[in-house]
């Protein structure tokens, strides 16, 4: 049996049932020392012992081998609503922002969609580092500006750098939206790819309406993740295989059942909004698509980020594998997810004065206007 593609919970399943190594053996007809081998991977059981020892702690031969979490597993959360969590993934925001909008877009929303033809006061919930803000500002009336709020240091710390660089009119603010008060209400209050990384996206959207001037305009913007795991196309990849994600969508439900993450956000957000009492809502798409190929000038910098951005979340194999099999995952499918994402990282490397691909993320802008009281 490869023990290089199974993680053996007998340990844990006879700490659990409250029994000695002697007693385990006894039941089973062997000694002590091979149950000590068995729990520590120098040995492992006949096969024909497994279904015996998986009726006697009353679990699945998978559940056994590690293939499937265990029933009494604590959900082990990814704390993506946490300070430290976007400290740690700091690499990751900054390689991964440039390709969400095309600008002048942006500039049709808000002159065509919006409407907004004179001075207004932003406020940004959930900003991270303000990348944002520079291009919202060259579209925004002028007089107009920019609040920023994020519990990230790391990212705040970044945001001030670049109101200086860019001599925004505004002010970043270092906290949690959701335990913050504003004296001040805003013309426009916005979030963008933050609801599908929270547990409560209705308390956040709520509290974004409290922030709001009577008639101000409400602005989530997010990516669903359907949509965009088969929005990646490689020249020279299947793109079959890059589509396929069955096992992503346990571990996307894992998270909404446990957390109440919801990788559907972005889907939802118009009926969240519409239960809070917005008006006139309504539903756009970045028509941002990126293509990436050896032509262009900027080649090695954009396929170095996507590289980067990819890889940075699965350094360490295992535990990347075990955190998705802890997430709803079989052992196969996280193993298979997580090799599926350092093949495309090591095609790209390996080829990559001459690979091309596109990305298309789909992110959707749902937006409201508060009521006048």
């Amino acid at each position: 049996m490869d023990k290089t593609v199974i993680n053996f919970r007998l340990s844990d399943l006879r700490k659990a049932k409250h029994i000695t190594q002697g007693e385990l053996a006894e039941f089973v007809g062997t000694s002590f020392q091979t149950i000590s081998k068995w729990e520590n991977g120098i040995t492992m059981p006949d096969i024909t012992v497994l279904p015996v020892l998986a009726a006697f702690f009353e679990v699945s031969i998978d559940e056994l081998l590690g293939i499937k979490p265990l029933k009494g597993d604590v959900y082990s959360s990814e704390e993506t609503d946490s300070e430290k969590f976007w400290d740690n993934h700091f690499e990751y925001i900054m390689r991964s922002r440039n390709e969400s909008w095309n600008n002048d877009y942006l500039g049709f929303l808000i002159r065509e969609v919006w409407k907004i033809d004179n001075p207004v006061n932003v406020l940004d919930c959930g900003c991270g580092y303000a990348h944002f803000a520079p291009m919202l500002m060259k579209y925004l009336p002028e007089g107009s500006s920019y609040t920023g709020i994020d519990f990230s240091s790391s990212l705040t710390e970044q945001a001030e750098k670049l109101f200086e660089k860019y001599n925004i009119n505004g002010r970043i603010l270092k906290g949690d939206f959701l335990e913050s008060n504003f004296i001040d209400k805003f013309d426009i209050v916005m979030c963008q790819s933050v609801l599908r990384h929270i547990g409560d996206s209705k308390a956040f959207i709520s509290k974004m309406i409290n922030a709001a001037i009577d008639g101000g305009l409400v602005i989530c913007i997010d990516t669903n993740r359907e949509i965009e795991c088969c929005g990646l196309y490689i020249d020279g990849m299947d793109y079959g295989d890059l589509c396929d994600h069955s096992g992503a969508i346990k571990h996307w439900k894992a998270e909404l059942e446990n957390s109440k993450r919801d990788y559907a956000a972005a889907m939802r957000n118009a009926y969240v909004m519409r239960g809070l009492g917005l008006s006139d809502i309504d539903i756009r798409m970045s028509d941002k698509v990126s293509f990436v190929c050896p032509e262009q000038s900027d080649y090695d910098t954009k396929i170095n980020d996507f590289i980067d951005s990819k890889s940075l979340w699965y350094s360490d194999v295992e535990e990347a594998v075990e955190r998705l099999i802890n997430h709803g995952m079989t052992r196969n499918e996280a193993e298979s997810y997580v090799g599926k994402t350092n093949k495309i990282c090591n095609y790209l490397e390996n080829n990559k004065s001459e690979v091309a691909f596109t990305r298309f993320k789909g992110k959707t802008i749902t937006f409201g206007w508060k009521r006048r009281a």
